[in-house]
Order: structure tokens, then sequence, then C-alpha cells
């Protein structure tokens, strides 16, 4: 029979953590200076572009050593690619608000100033993606892949849209049509970021609102 001083060695070793895995507490340690990092790289980007920006100044403004960087990360890239997937998750109800505007409950004005205001406020995060667009193969095949996801999701939606599903000629070229859409917004948000004292920028914003209502309108 266990004395008593046995029993409770078992049972403290029945309660620690078994080797090799985390705490609650660790693993929330964990996920939080990984979003620190992301958050001190979107932070940064607000003022310079991404070629400007070491990884020392990263780790100054995240608070966390080159270890943790690391541990989380393989390059810059990586952390670019985080603040994509979190601008893309942020920009989703906007896009998706563009049914609003296919049905008239929303102005096409209303959604390209909110658009441009969004892209101004991000700063380089714009440029960011449009430059990893036209220099990475993988994320360039990565932001068609979301395109696409954004049609699907915007079919049922919106008519034209909708008329970009399928594999048949039509949905082809339609789905063309859709692609150059959201391109020229990628365009449009690089150059209202890159040249954020434009003086025409309200020119910009009427020609968009101009371009989303015709695409959204096209039944």
């Amino acid at each position: 029979m266990a004395t008593l001083l046995e029993k409770g060695e078992i049972s403290a070793r029945k309660r620690g953590p078994k080797p090799g895995m985390r705490s609650g507490r660790q693993r929330d340690q964990v996920v939080a200076s990984r979003q620190d990092v992301v958050e001190a790289m979107r932070g940064l980007l607000r003022s310079r572009p991404f070629d400007e920006i070491p990884v020392e100044d990263i780790l100054a403004a995240s608070g966390v050593s080159r270890a943790t960087f690391y541990r989380h990360f393989k390059s810059r890239r990586d952390v670019a690619l985080c603040i994509y997937e979190a601008t893309l998750e942020r920009t989703m109800p906007h896009f998706l608000l563009l049914a609003d505007v296919a049905t008239g409950r929303l102005s096409a004005q209303w959604w390209a100033h909110e658009a441009i205001g969004y892209y101004r406020e991000e700063g380089q995060i714009s440029v960011l993606i449009h430059g990893l667009a036209a220099t990475d193969q993988a994320f360039h095949q990565r932001l068609r892949d979301d395109r696409q996801r954004m049609i699907e999701r915007l079919a049922p939606a919106v008519p034209a849209f909708g008329r970009a599903v399928g594999e048949d000629a039509v949905a082809r070229r339609q789905r063309a049509r859709a692609d150059i859409f959201f391109m020229m917004l990628d365009r449009i948000s690089a150059e209202v970021t890159l040249f954020a004292e434009l003086a025409d920028v309200r020119d910009y914003e009427a020609v968009l609102a101009e371009q989303v209502a015709a695409f959204v309108a096209d039944n």
C-alpha cells in the first residue's frame, strides 16, 4: 500500500503538465508575441515602405526577442503575408457591401469614399500587397485565388459576379472582367497611398465610384 507521501507524489505527477506540452498561459503568450510582431510591422508600414524596415526595427517596436521573432516567422515576408491575411479579413465586410450598392441601398460614391479612406489610413500596406503581387509568383497566385473566392461570395447577391461563376466561355469572360475590376481597386489603393498628398484624390474617388456603379449595375 502506498504511503501518504507516495500518494502525494503520484497525485502531483498526475496534475502536472506533460513533458513538451505548453500550459494555457504559455500558449496565450505565444499567440500574443506573434500578434505583437504583426501589429508592429503594420504600424511601421504606415510611415515607410517594407524594404526600409529591418528586422531590428520590428523587434524594437514589438518588444519581442530575435529568437521569438524567428520562432514565429522565417523572414519579414512571412510577416507581410500575415498582414495581408489580416487586411483581407478587415476589408472583407466592405467588399460584401457591394451587394447593397448593386441594389441601391448604398451609393457607389459612399462605397468609394470609404474604400479610399481605408487605403490612405493603412499607409504602405496597400503598396506592400501590390508590390508582392508584382514580384512574388506564389503570392500573385494567392491573390488571384482570393479574388476568385471574393467573386464566389458576392455571386449570390450581385448578378455581375454571379455570371463569373462557371467554366463556359461566358463565365470565363465575365470572370476576367471581375478580376480586372479587383485589380483596378488594388492599383488605386497603391496610387492613393504612394501619393497621399494628391490634390485630385476626390477625382480618383469620383471615377472609382463610377466604375463601381457601372460594374455592379451590369445585370
